[in-house]
């Protein structure tokens, strides 16, 4: 891997766990709980709410890997029970609690933190990237925590988005894709299935036609095939993902990286990734 290549992928998971707390922190389900917003709502309104009030086929579209039938059951109607710009400012009121509780301590230098991500949100367009753009889009918070985590989602989203356009472009389907996932044996079929909401037929139906292409084998993990085309698909999201180490250089997207280190590990250290077993 290029050093390039190698920064992104590295940019991309400390992107993606210093965002990713929202999903699992106590604070959120208060925040969403208190704008009117019950807990069967909170993920799909929570994470859609910087498109506004859309149908729920924007979010299938755009989060591209959930059993559309899970999101249909709740929006369009979440936006009944609270409007988008609550939920979104609910969402990031949450974060703010969670960073401020956990990192307080952990030697964080928020400013130069959210300069940075300024920088290279600057240095980006969103062409073809939908959700990174409904981010961009929702006024910045004056919170200096809250400042910050919404400009890491905007980073984080901008890799998902390059990401999604790797995997359609492969091509896979969202079943596909998850199978694929869980054939890294990152995360376990039971969590994907779980969180995503595949019936088992069509799970099963997406594993044969990988199996049928060369790509996975009968017990659902990877032939050589199958791994090296997975692999293809992580590249092509890093190489389309450079352009954020162009946006402030490879010396300023590792000042970024160590600049996010205490936050992570004011995360971890504060139990905000608990139920993902880390």
């Amino acid at each position: 891997m290029s050093d390039s290549l190698d920064l992104v992928a590295k940019l991309g998971a400390i992107t993606n766990m210093t965002h990713g707390f929202i999903y699992f922190a106590p604070e959120a389900s208060e925040e969403y709980e208190a704008v009117g917003l019950p807990a069967t709502y909170h993920y799909f309104a929570s994470r859609g709410a910087c498109f506004g009030p859309v149908p729920a086929g924007v979010i299938v579209a755009t989060f591209f890997n959930f059993n559309p039938a899970l999101v249909h059951d709740v929006i369009p109607e979440a936006w009944t029970l609270a409007a988008p710009a609550d939920i979104q400012d609910a969402r990031m009121r949450a974060a703010g609690r969670v960073l401020s509780r956990m990192c307080a301590d952990s030697d964080v230098d928020i400013d130069a933190a959210t300069a940075l991500a300024g920088k290279m949100m600057d240095g980006l367009g969103d062409e073809g990237r939908a959700l990174a753009a409904a981010n961009r889009a929702v006024p910045e918070p004056d919170d200096p925590w809250e400042r910050l985590w919404q400009r890491i989602t905007v980073l984080r989203e901008w890799r998902g988005d390059a990401h999604v356009s790797a995997l359609v472009s492969a091509p896979v389907d969202p079943v596909e894709a998850l199978a694929l996932h869980a054939a890294t044996d990152q995360v376990p079929k039971a969590a994907l299935v779980a969180t995503r909401q595949w019936p088992e037929d069509k799970w099963n139906a997406g594993v044969e036609r990988l199996i049928a292409r060369g790509l996975l084998v009968g017990d659902g993990q990877f032939s050589d095939e199958g791994r090296a085309f997975r692999d293809d698909i992580e590249h092509r999201t890093n190489d389309a993902c450079i352009a954020m180490v162009d946006a402030v250089g490879p010396d300023e997207t590792r000042r970024f990286i160590d600049l996010l280190k205490p936050v992570r590990g004011g995360l971890i250290e504060g139990g905000a990734f608990a139920m993902m077993g880390r």
